[in-house]
């Protein structure tokens, strides 16, 4: 009898090592995947996951299935994400709030991006562009700079949020070029914008996709794109530098993320059909068609950014006490 338990022991134990044997990339994955989106279905966040789900099953030969797990901000289903099992089978996709500037805001936040994941790409961008009243507005940067400092505090800009993109990247261009400019929060970019339409706040940093039908409408005027090249969609307003003001570069982004102890082998099974995703010209098309840009860099690459972002956020943050509401 005390064989049979030793035999039976031994085979149990031998069971479990294989089944938790780390999978190969040729055996990954055997089932459908999940994409986590950790906001309410219908955001931009939403849109791009089921984008990226749909070319990653096609990629996969498996289905991937977004699951909205909202609460938090965002927090609640990313912190989610991070605790799943490390098997490639529960990935989740991060804007740069969730992935590097939460660290900054929140003393106690749940999860650690670089710590707690392993960045699989940097998916996609989004572009932002400085925007004023077509009537009010100065014409240049250089423009608005000068009127700014004969007058400290008296030109307003909007946001969508106190620690938004919109608040950070006005936070910074003040820093920059040492302007003093009085922010009014909304709830939400388009509240912002409908303001600035109304000539009651002067400017603000607005995401092309949601200013672009209100620039082409004559009813702001695109200054500048504080990015590296042109955008696309708005392909006569000058980037930062073509305006002057150099070292300035402030854009919106996601990140893929999976688990941290995620096996090698598929991670790079991953990463390497992200790059593929993001040159592939139909997701570029999508992408553009949302006001994004389709980016799919490498594993590598994408830690490296989240880690610059990480720390050029906490060094505002730091100098600025920008805190949440």
């Amino acid at each position: 009898m005390q064989a049979f338990k030793n035999t039976f022991r031994a085979a149990t134990a031998s069971l479990a090592l294989i089944m938790a044997a780390p999978v190969s990339a040729q055996e990954y994955p055997s089932r459908p995947v999940r994409l986590i989106c950790p906001y309410a279905a219908g955001g931009l966040t939403d849109i791009l996951a089921r984008t990226v789900a749909q070319e990653l099953s096609r990629r996969l030969g498996q289905p991937v299935i977004v699951e909205n797990r909202a609460g938090g901000g965002g927090i609640a289903g990313t912190d989610f994400a991070a605790k799943a099992a490390p098997d490639g089978y529960t990935l989740t996709l991060a804007g740069q709030g969730l992935a590097s500037v939460n660290t900054s805001l929140y003393p106690h936040l749940p999860y650690d991006t670089l710590r707690d994941f392993k960045p699989l790409s940097q998916i996609a961008k989004f572009s932002l562009v400085l925007v004023g009243h077509p009537q009010r507005a100065p014409e240049s940067v250089s423009d608005l700079i000068r009127l700014a400092r004969k007058n400290p505090d008296s030109l307003s800009y909007g946001s969508a949020g106190n620690a938004s993109t919109a608040h950070l990247a006005m936070e910074m261009f003040k820093e920059h070029n040492g302007l003093s400019l009085l922010h009014v929060p909304f709830k939400g970019e388009s509240a912002a914008l409908m303001e600035l339409v109304a000539g009651r706040i002067d400017s603000m940093f607005a995401t092309v996709g949601g200013s672009l039908a209100l620039i082409r409408g004559g009813k702001l005027r695109a200054i500048a794109i504080p990015d590296d090249a042109r955008n696309p969609l708005l392909a006569d307003v000058p980037t930062m530098r073509e305006a002057g003001i150099e070292d300035f570069n402030v854009f919106g982004w996601f990140v893929v993320l999976a688990p941290a102890n995620v096996p090698q082998p598929v991670a790079d099974r991953l990463g390497k059909e992200f790059m593929a995703i993001g040159s592939d010209p139909g997701f570029r098309k999508a992408m553009l068609e949302r006001g994004m840009q389709a980016v799919g860099s490498s594993p590598a690459e994408a830690a490296q950014m989240i880690k610059k972002e990480t720390g050029r956020w906490a060094a505002l943050v730091k100098k600025t006490g920008i805190a949440l509401d």
